[in-house]
């Protein structure tokens, strides 16, 4: 069984749309869903947010499946202007900045590598996205929103990444220690030089993003109005090229 693991419901969407779902669970906070895509057996999970929450549902589904591959997906911030919304990085090394505060991205600090098998970046090496270019590079976990571009910038000087994301790194080191094949697949949703919203204050404790405080948030800040709008557009295209992308994919034959 395939494992495909998304932080929030925007990201995971196109996914569930295409599976034949034959079942449907939670593994703790997170819901999973079972069925078939591109005639492969799938377990489609939404973690929430965050590295805590990435891992704690990989675990869960650990311990119930026996897994031939986990895919890290979702959207990511761009750390390489040559990056576009809707380009997809596979990831051929995951790195971990444990503490992203503070001067993080004011001078190169130590972070954790994991470096993604050769065999299994040849499962996405004839795939294109539609509309998109596929790039192969580095990509960066940290504990925050990375928000201002300057620091996007630096973290992709620094660490020599293409992207940042919050949970794949989490996913790599537990599929590592397990034995499992591992692949991240993300789209860019914000390009280096967009400044993002913090949205740290309306996630929920399970790491989802609360509906009720972003819209609160909104109304109280209407001046963010406008960067929310270009980000739900942004993240609507990376969803398109992400679904597009894994479901061509599935469509080979994997071994692994």
């Amino acid at each position: 069984m395939i494992c495909i693991l998304g932080a929030v419901n925007q990201e995971i969407a196109g996914i569930k749309g295409r599976m034949k779902i034959v079942d449907r669970f939670k593994l703790g906070h997170a819901p999973a869903w079972v069925g078939i895509l591109e005639g492969k057996e799938i377990t489609l999970i939404r973690t929430g947010i965050g590295k805590g929450p990435a891992a704690e549902a990989l675990t869960n589904v650990l311990e119930r499946f026996s897994l031939s591959l986990v895919v890290s997906t979702g959207y990511m911030g761009a750390a390489d202007p040559r990056l576009k919304v809707g380009d997809v990085l596979v990831a051929d090394q995951v790195l971990e900045l444990k503490d992203s505060s503070g001067d993080a991205f004011t001078s190169k600090k130590a972070a954790k590598e994991y470096a993604i098998h050769p065999s299994l970046l040849e499962l996405t090496a004839n795939v294109f996205a539609d509309g998109a270019t596929v790039f192969r590079g580095g990509l960066l976990t940290v504990d925050r929103v990375v928000a201002e571009p300057q620091d996007k910038v630096n973290a992709g000087q620094f660490y020599s990444v293409l992207g940042i994301d919050m949970e794949t790194s989490a996913l790599a080191h537990l599929a590592g220690d397990k034995g499992v094949p591992f692949i991240s697949v993300r789209a860019v949703s914000d390009t280096v030089d967009q400044k993002l919203v913090d949205i740290s204050p309306f996630l929920e404790a399970d790491g989802e993003v609360s509906a009720l405080k972003a819209g609160w948030h909104v109304l109280t800040h209407p001046e963010k109005i406008k960067n929310l709008v270009s980000l739900r557009e942004h993240s609507q295209r990376a969803t398109r090229s992400l679904t597009q992308f894994l479901g061509d994919v599935l469509k080979q034959e994997i071994s692994v």
